[in-house]
């Protein structure tokens, strides 16, 4: 499986005349657009035609759904390294925005997919991220259909804290929003949720971008545990 982007390497300074390429063959690689986009930038839009699939070279990406009563349902977020916006129609299933100022790869679908079917190490590395999705596709129906509130929040504050590989000074790169509509839930239950870990001193907040864990295993009891936030 292909490793878990790190997001905290947005905030490092990426020259992407020097960015070793992450997935694929250097010429692939050296074929792509760059397209640089700015916090709250759209990259493309749910039902648009689908010519490119992305890399992010360097910020963090959302994509989502709008709903026909207006509301957001993110999907997912994507740090550097990572693919999206591969669909299996020619139209883009989801809108992807830029969560930070980003810089982005953009690979022509059919050289991308030609690519990886003629070349077996291109082949293995995306069929990892295919299965590393499927992954997260899965913990995320277990979620919403299984996981209470406080559950959902502190699954989450563990992917962010695996994902960035650290239990100190993990940043929150998304908002209270986004966060929300990413787990189903209204932005007041999580800032409860987020109250409530804090005053059980499961993770403790220097900053509201900032938190830490102090004891990984209480916060996974908390996300198998019980409570009654809604």
């Amino acid at each position: 499986m292909s490793a878990l982007p790190n997001f905290t390497e947005i905030e490092n300074a990426v020259s992407l005349e020097t960015l070793a390429p992450q997935f694929g063959a250097l010429e692939l690689a050296a074929s792509a657009n760059i397209k640089r986009i700015k916090a709250g930038e759209t990259l493309y839009v749910e039902g648009e035609a689908a010519p490119y699939c992305y890399q992010i070279a360097s910020g963090v990406v959302k994509e989502y759904n709008t709903l026909e009563d207006g509301r957001r349902q993110v999907a997912d977020f994507y740090g550097v390294g990572e693919l999206f916006g591969i669909s299996e129609l020619d139209e883009q299933l989801h809108t992807a925005e830029a969560i930070t100022d980003c810089a982005v790869r953009c690979y022509p679908r059919e050289s991308f997919l030609n690519a990886v079917e003629s070349n077996p190490a291109l082949s293995h590395q995306f069929l990892g991220t295919l299965m590393t999705r499927l992954h997260r596709a899965r913990e995320r129906m277990v979620m919403l259909g299984r996981m209470s509130a406080l559950q959902r929040v502190s699954a989450f504050l563990m992917r962010l804290a695996r994902e960035q590989r650290t239990t100190y000074g993990i940043q929150f790169l998304m908002s209270r929003q986004d966060i929300a509509d990413h787990l189903g839930l209204t932005i007041e239950t999580v800032c409860r949720a987020l109250t409530e870990l804090k005053k059980q001193g499961v993770i403790v907040m220097p900053s509201s971008r900032l938190f830490s864990i102090p004891d990984s295993d209480a916060l996974e009891a908390s996300t198998n545990g019980s409570e009654h936030l809604h």
